[in-house]
């Protein structure tokens, strides 16, 4: 992937959206969504949830395949996809793939890997390595010690209250880190919402100084791979000093791979028996601490529309239409991808010509020519989302 023709101006534009994206075979039901146990149209019993991902039928999990070919006919609808995959009760029910990819291309995060890293932050509280989310940050962020930063607390990072503005400029500097260390803040922290790629790029600091391992090794360990995701298959990105694992973005996964992190999320925080994340934490993610926003997590309610929706549903949102749609009441997870042009042996090194090409689909690269591609309506989505209601 190289992006010709870089010109700073215009990719600070096309960056403002990422600032705002094996397995178990246990069985246990999970604590929420459809327990099974019913009977389909045609008398067979039901699917019982599962942990593993395998795919099946709509009709096992008492769903017609039209209710699921629409959701997919829909995210298709946007000529930048690259995969979309269906999750209910565990199981996928729904996949589609864009020309010359499959189910184990890599798409890339962007902004969703807020998400992931605020999964880190509340596992370092359940392990105590934090407090909690009234701890000052400047407890570890030492170099806010005597200034205006001081009393930010962690729970105000995470709801991206700390005072800090909007900003893509983070993705030109060179060392990541030290420029959200020492970005300015622009109001009183606490008092309101504004979505900064700064302040969850302080969620590596926050790590590493909090747990002793980098960002990236503590997620592995505590995320990834007890949710069964083969950490070597992820490609896992790092500032232009080559030395600060991205916090705010920056993770290529497959789809199955980021439903199985919806799935962690639809299921409070557990997975097959094992209590990954503590549940009062996923559940205050996914609830609006703002009018629509929880702990890096978009909650996709009237605030966030501007109209009515009759269901809740939530998203980890990224760049360019990378999205983890979690719709925790049914158990449902969709994964969207963008068309991803990046081979692993190029690295994960930021750089002027290394970094996740999802603009080139989206016609939104800095020499595009034309309009960019237009994305499905999400209302729309929402909607047809709701037609997987419980059998």
């Amino acid at each position: 992937m190289i992006l010709r023709g870089l010109h700073t101006s215009l990719l600070i534009l096309l960056l403002f959206g990422c600032g705002g994206g094996g397995g178990s075979s246990g069985s246990a039901p999970p604590a929420g969504g459809n327990t099974g146990g019913g009977s389909t149209g045609g008398g067979s019993t039901l699917l019982q949830p599962t942990w593993t991902l395998q795919r099946a039928q709509a009709a096992e999990l008492g769903q017609t395949q039209a209710e699921v070919d629409a959701i997919l006919n829909h995210v298709f609808q946007d000529q930048a996809v690259q995969s979309a995959m269906l999750v209910l009760d565990g199981y996928i029910i729904g996949e589609r793939y864009g020309a010359n990819r499959n189910a184990d291309s890599l798409g890339t995060s962007w902004s969703v890997a807020k998400s992931f890293y605020s999964a880190a932050i509340g596992v370092a509280i359940a392990e105590g390595w934090i407090q909690g989310l009234d701890q000052p940050a400047s407890d570890f962020l030492t170099e806010w010690l005597g200034t205006a930063k001081e009393p930010i607390t962690i729970g105000q990072l995470l709801q991206m209250r700390g005072g800090f503005a909007a900003d893509t400029s983070i993705f030109f500097s060179d060392d990541h880190t030290a420029f959200a260390l020492d970005f300015p803040l622009t109001r009183t922290p606490g008092t309101s919402f504004t979505y900064s790629n700064p302040t969850s790029q302080l969620f590596e600091p926050l790590l590493l100084r909090a747990t002793g391992l980098d960002a990236h090794t503590y997620l592995r360990q505590t995320v990834l791979t007890p949710i069964g995701i083969d950490t070597n298959t992820v490609g896992m990105w790092f500032d232009r000093t080559g030395a600060n694992p991205l916090t705010y973005m920056g993770l290529d996964m497959t789809p199955a791979q980021m439903a199985r992190f919806g799935l962690l999320y639809a299921r409070d925080g557990e997975w097959d028996g094992q209590q990954v994340l503590p549940a009062d934490y996923v559940q205050a993610s996914l609830t609006a601490q703002s009018p629509s926003y929880g702990y890096q997590w978009w909650v996709l309610n009237q605030a966030y529309f501007g109209a009515p929706v009759p269901i809740e549903v939530v998203a980890a949102w990224g760049l360019d239409g990378q999205k983890i749609y979690v719709w925790p009441a049914t158990d449902v997870v969709l994964v969207v991808q963008t068309r991803y042009e990046h081979a692993a042996n190029q690295g994960y090194v930021l750089s002027d010509l290394n970094y996740p090409d999802t603009c080139t689909a989206r016609n939104s690269c800095p020499d595009a020519v034309g309009d960019e591609v237009a994305t499905y309506n999400e209302h729309s989505l929402i909607l047809l989302l709701e037609a997987l209601q419980d059998p």
